[in-house]
């Protein structure tokens, strides 16, 4: 009977967690789509800088109230880490939409899970559960499916490109792991966005044509997105644990296929669908394992 209760007073912090969660994902497709339109318009290097900006300069305006307090931690390598890494999979994320379309863009993006197994291996040295890898192997079939390898695939690097942004995601993921403990996500979050910012500037020097007005303004949107991602799930942890809020990761996939078949009336092969599947299927079963984790600290 105690428990049955526990799980009633739990469920509506569950419900906001997921809420939090599937609003937080639908704006990173927002960020997605906006991302590809301003890259048509202008040079990705000044539209990833004016999207980083913009969420700093937002997300500073939340940390000022707080004072200099709220930037204080123990583990300024662990953020510094997570900032670098996680920049740099959001920029291999905007370089691979100019190759192949959006929604494998997004999916190569959202194969983290995929990887976090095989870091978990060789970075944590803890062993991995049988069940774990026959979903990894179904993951990267279903990968192998959707970039369909072949002798262009060098020649035509978007898939390489969206697969490696996928592999640093979830090494930024494995240090906010580390960091949710000790560090509040706001802290998280604006570190994130301003050490990114920072680590653009030299790149600016890259290009020789300045941004439009057309792509500023789609640049900026797509960084109010970015932060209201980002801050979304910042909130969705807050009521619910990372595997409750991780497995609607993948309906950033679904919003993604919706806008770009509304948009650009382009819909994906059968080929991708079943790619599609096989990854998110296998994703969200790795997600729902890390409970395991948990429960017992020796096994993921």
């Amino acid at each position: 009977m105690t428990q049955r209760i526990a799980a009633f007073t739990q469920a509506p912090h569950v419900v906001k967690g997921s809420l939090f969660a599937i609003v937080a994902f639908f704006f990173m497709a927002l960020f997605g789509i906006l991302t590809k339109v301003a890259c048509e318009t202008g040079d990705a290097i000044w539209v990833s800088f004016i999207t980083y900006s913009i969420a700093t300069m937002g997300t500073a305006l939340l940390i000022l109230p707080r004072g200099i307090a709220a930037l204080k931690s123990k583990h300024y390598s662990y953020l510094i880490a997570r900032a670098v890494i996680g920049t740099t999979a959001s920029f291999l994320y905007m370089i691979s939409m100019h190759y192949i379309p959006i929604i494998n863009s997004t999916l190569l993006f959202n194969t983290a899970p995929l990887f976090i197994p095989l870091l978990t291996v060789c970075v944590l040295k803890i062993p991995i559960k049988k069940n774990i890898w026959c979903a990894v192997l179904i993951g990267f079939i279903g990968i192998l499916v959707i970039i369909k390898p072949g002798d262009n695939i060098f020649t035509d690097p978007g898939n390489l490109i969206g697969l490696l942004s996928g592999f640093a995601l979830a090494v930024a993921y494995l240090f906010m792991k580390l960091l949710t403990s000790t560090d509040t996500g706001l802290r998280i979050v604006f570190f994130y966005f301003s050490i990114g910012t920072l680590m653009q500037v030299p790149l600016l020097w890259l290009t020789d044509n300045p941004p439009s007005t057309l792509t500023f303004c789609y640049a900026s949107l797509s960084g109010v997105m970015l932060m209201a991602a980002q801050l979304g799930l910042v909130r969705a942890y807050k009521y619910a644990d990372a595997s409750q809020v991780g497995v609607y990761q993948y309906s950033s996939v679904v919003f993604v296929a919706m806008m770009e078949w509304l948009i650009w009336s382009r819909a994906p092969g059968l080929l991708d669908y079943i790619g599609f599947v096989l990854v998110s299927v296998a994703g969200i079963f790795i997600i729902f394992s890390s409970r395991n984790k948990v429960k017992n600290k020796d096994v993921y």
